[in-house]
Formats: C-alpha cells, structure tokens, sequence
C-alpha cells in the first residue's frame, strides 16, 4: 500500500508564516507516483488568515484532496515547529523541529512527539557524507530578507532623526513583493547612491558581515546590488576620513579576523595558519575573545550570520555595546539574521515579523520597540525567509525534490528506522522513531520535560 501524504498548514502561532515545503510542482509528481495527498486549506478556519503562498486551488488542480483533517495521512510535510494540540499520534512529521540544540521552547513539543509514538525527520539534519546540509533554500533566503529589512530599518532609523536617505525606498521584504521586486528596488536605490550619496553628516555607510557561509552570502548579494566597494579592516579609518559617499562599503569577516586568542592562551606564540585557527577556534573556543574592537567604532550596519552556542565566545557584550556606544554613534543598525537571543550579541532578542525592530539602549540596557529612541536598533525576526514565502518555498521544493521519493516510500512500520529503506542522508536527519530517539540523538534525552 501507498503511503498517504500530507501537507499540513503552518500554526497561527507562527505569524506571517505562509511557507510551504511541497509546492504544487512537487506535489503533482507525488500524486503522479501513485500517493494520495492530502492538504489543508491555506486558509486559517479560526481567523481567515492565509497561512501559504500557493492557493488551495493550485493543489486541488492537480489531483490532491483539499481538507481540514489530515489524520488519514501516514507522512505529514510541515515548516515549522507544531503546536502540541496539533501532532496527530503515531505519524511521521518531517518539519524544522529545533529540538537537537536542546532549544528550551521546544522541549514541551518533544516531550509530546515522544509520548504519542511519533516518528520526526528533520530538515536541517539532512546531511551528506562530509555533513553538509542538502536543504539550504532558507538559509540564501534569510540572508536576503535580513539585508532588505536591515536596510529599511536604516532609513527609518535616520528619518526619525531628520536625516533623509536612499533607504527610506526600500520596504520591508514582506511588503516589498517577491524577490525580483526587491531587486529592482535595491538597483533604484543603488542608482541614487551613485548619484546623490549617502547623508553626508553621517559616516560613509560601512557593513560589517560576521561570517562568510550562505546566510552571509544571501544578504551580501543583496547588498552587493547597491554601488559597493569591499574593503579590509586596515582600510576602515582611512575610508571614513576620506572616501566619498556615492558608494557603500562592505566588509566581510570570518573566524579569524572576528575572534583573536586570548592574551594568556598557550597557543598564543604559536604560529597558527588561517585555516588552523578556525580549526582550534571549533574545538576550543574558550582560548577565544572577540575581536570587534578596532571594527565596531567604524561600522554603520553589523550583520550576524553566525550561528552561536554558549560554548562559543560572544562579539558584542552588554560591556562592550555601553563602551562603544559612549564612544561612538556610528553603529546604528544591527541585523541579526541567526537570531540568537542573548547570543554572539549579547543584547539581541527575537523579533517577528509585525513588529521586527527595536532599539537597544547601551546604557540603560532597556528596549523599545519600533525605531526611535536612544541606541542601537536591532532588526532579529527568528522567520525571516518567510518573508518571501512564494520564492522561499519554491526553493525549497526544488532542494527537497530529489529526496522526496527516498521518503515518502520508505517503510514506517519497519523496527527501526535502520531497516525502513530511508536513503543516508534521510536516515541521518531521523531523530525519532514511533516515538523512541535514534541512536544518534539519545543525548536528547536531557532536554525532555519528563526528566525536567
């Protein structure tokens, strides 16, 4: 027997949430391989709110059942983390479940996959042999909306304090239309920067990128669309001296040149390769501090994209944001694109769509949402590529296509999920089989609520 797909809609909990892991594209050639897929209405029956980019009619075109109820279905497809009210017992949900950090405000939902004899594959565990990730659509994605709304948070920001600018055209990426929009706008944008500049009582605009992966990558493409110049952290006094503002300036930052070895490390005298550094910085971190001092001072806009865990040393204190910010004024924006609340910066706090910015005072420590207000605005929505949630999940479905098949006819009555018919990379992103954690994933077992 077939096993009987479903689409599940995104839970209002997540707001603005209209991504979609199977698009109709994709969906036809299930239905065409002999499964009958089953797909909620888009709508929300509760609000009316529309919680995906593609139309009910678009799946229901091509063959699927459009309906409320998707218990029938063996292998249900999500995005992002269910609503325990909603996770059906004894099925298999492959979703984004950021549960294997040990994320705290998952652990009630794990708790109850466990308990209802569930079976989760996780996205972002897909991996191939050198355990790179294989479903990376999101990742270029939140690169690209993080620039956008880190931008139109910079014009705003100036306009509250009467200065006008380029930026005040750009709109924040869920209003701005899909991506080939954004892009027209940044190349208009970029035309009045060439011609006009910058605002010339502030700074040249310098944009600092912490980490050089697909995030980073994502929104420096973004950025690049703009008259750019990259520049290295020697050039950063000389530029805001003398160069002209008819161009923005990028610069990019990896392990190296973001963290340096502490002064009483043994490695210190030790002449350490590029590569080698980053390599001791990954297996220990704790030799390590940040090294934004001579970076921070000189920087308009500071992009994070580097995912941060507490065993790794932070760049930006609340110690050093109040001794920066009496300093200087030049930080006024920072995009903080991983969102790691109280993470690599310290003072960073998730944000969501409808109300995505809020300013940090250094000094007070005290936040305030919206753009006015002393400090340093924070831009740290935790959902940004579904900020462009049709080309988002487009992406997406072209990234999981190869591996639909592997998934969709492997055998979830097997014992185990070694002996299902799962490909490698399938059978690795397997956290949890009819509700028992796999082998690799049994560390989990601390961060269930029952041994809370």
């Amino acid at each position: 027997m077939k096993n009987i797909i479903g689409i599940r809609r995104e839970d209002l909990s997540k707001k603005g949430e209209k991504r979609v892991a199977i698009s109709p594209f994709l969906a036809e050639k299930i239905i065409q391989n002999g499964h009958k897929l089953v797909v909620q209405p888009g709508v929300h029956p509760l609000n009316q709110e529309e919680k995906r980019a593609f139309k009910d009619a678009q799946y229901q075109n091509i063959g699927a059942n459009i309906q409320e109820d998707i218990s029938e279905a063996h292998i249900i497809f999500g995005i992002k983390e269910i609503e325990q009210s909603e996770i059906f017992p004894n099925k298999t949900y492959v979703f984004f479940s950021h549960t294997h950090k040990g994320q705290l405000k998952n652990r009630r939902m794990l708790q109850t996959l466990m308990d209802r004899e569930c079976t989760v594959i996780d996205y972002e565990l897909i991996v191939d042999e050198q355990k790179r990730r294989l479903v990376t659509a999101f990742t270029y994605f939140a690169g690209y909306a993080g620039m956008l709304d880190t931008l139109w948070i910079l014009g705003r920001r100036w306009q509250e304090e009467g200065i006008h600018s380029p930026f005040l055209d750009i709109s924040q990426s869920i209003r701005g239309g899909k991506l080939f929009d954004a892009r027209k706008t940044m190349t208009k944008v970029g035309q009045k920067i060439s011609d006009e500049g910058t605002p010339a009582n502030r700074p040249p605009v310098i944009c600092t990128f912490l980490g050089n992966g697909k995030t980073s990558t994502g929104a420096q493409e973004i950025f690049d669309i703009l008259p750019t110049k990259e520049i290295k952290k020697y050039e950063l006094k000389d530029i805001v001296n003398f160069e002209n503002r008819n161009q923005v300036y990028k610069l990019v930052l990896d392990i190296p040149d973001m963290f340096r070895l502490k002064a009483d490390s043994p490695y210190q005298n030790q002449d350490l390769s590029f590569n080698e550094i980053i390599n001791l910085y990954l297996k220990e971190p704790t030799h390590f501090e940040s090294n934004l001092d001579d970076v921070l001072p000189y920087t308009t806009l500071l992009m994070n994209c580097i995912i941060w865990s507490p065993k790794y040393p932070r760049l930006l204190t609340y110690e050093k944001a109040e001794s920066l910010y009496r300093e200087s004024d030049t930080l006024t924006v920072v995009g903080d694109i991983t969102c790691d609340p109280e993470g690599a910066i310290q003072f960073s706090r998730e944000t969501w769509i409808d109300n995505p910015a809020f300013v940090y005072n250094p000094v007070t420590r005290e936040n305030t949402f919206g753009v006015t207000g002393e400090g340093i605005a924070v831009m740290a929505v935790t959902n940004l590529p579904c900020e462009f949630p049709f080309d988002a999940s487009s992406q997406f479905s072209q990234d999981l296509e190869s591996m639909i098949p592997g998934i969709i006819e492997a055998d979830y009555e097997a014992e185990n999920h070694k002996l299902a018919g799962l490909p490698p990379s399938i059978e690795k992103a397997v956290i949890m089989w009819k509700g028992e954690l796999t082998e690799d994933y049994e560390y989990m077992k601390e961060y269930l609520i029952g041994a809370l």
